[in-house]
């Protein structure tokens, strides 16, 4: 696949970060932010991104090895032009000791590392859990507002309680243009 994908997390506070990277401008690294936690293998100036790699890596335990099933499969994402600067990082084994600044490496076979930020105009589409508007209002109000801003910003959207990657390779998509295609997808 050409697009690079980055999860926002679990649960209702996922979608409270997806609106705050729209509200933002982009997706920040750590230091762009100016927020102190751990950031995992990303380090303080970059960004994690995920791509889609399974139909040319077999052979691996995707659930623990991934990156795209660990934060993105099943959870509100952003999709982002493959166009992007990203570098791939080396996998390695936890517990591993490095620097965040120089090494890029992750415990995944399928991270990517973006330096500083990705601005709004390098998204494409956005991927929703839509099964979480039944958990609450809030929820509901929350993806209704990040569907605005999908709109806003002319970004197709997918509901990612589904196969993700089929439904961009068939343009499934629940609003948007259809762009993506399997046009894009490398080896589907």
């Amino acid at each position: 696949m050409e697009y690079f994908f980055h999860g926002t997390g679990n649960g209702e506070e996922a979608l409270n970060k997806m609106l705050q990277i729209i509200e933002s401008g982009g997706i920040k690294s750590k230091n762009m932010r100016n927020e102190d936690y751990d950031t995992l293998f990303n380090g303080d100036d970059y960004v994690s991104v995920a791509r889609w790699c399974y139909d040319v890596m077999p052979g691996y335990n995707a659930g623990l090895e991934s990156s795209f099933y660990g934060w993105i499969f099943n959870m509100p994402c952003f999709i982002i032009d493959g166009d992007i600067e990203a570098i791939h990082a080396t996998r390695v084994e936890r517990p591993y000791s490095f620097d965040h600044n120089k090494d890029r490496v992750s415990q995944f076979i399928d991270e990517w590392h973006v330096k500083d930020e990705i601005p709004l105009d390098k998204i494409v589409g956005i991927a929703l859990p839509f099964s979480w508007i039944k958990q609450s209002k809030r929820s509901l109000l929350k993806i209704l507002e990040i569907l605005k801003h999908a709109k806003d910003n002319n970004w197709q959207v997918y509901n990612s309680d589904m196969s993700l990657i089929e439904s961009i390779a068939n343009e499934e998509l629940i609003y948007g243009p259809k762009r993506l295609g399997k046009k894009n997808i490398a080896s589907y």
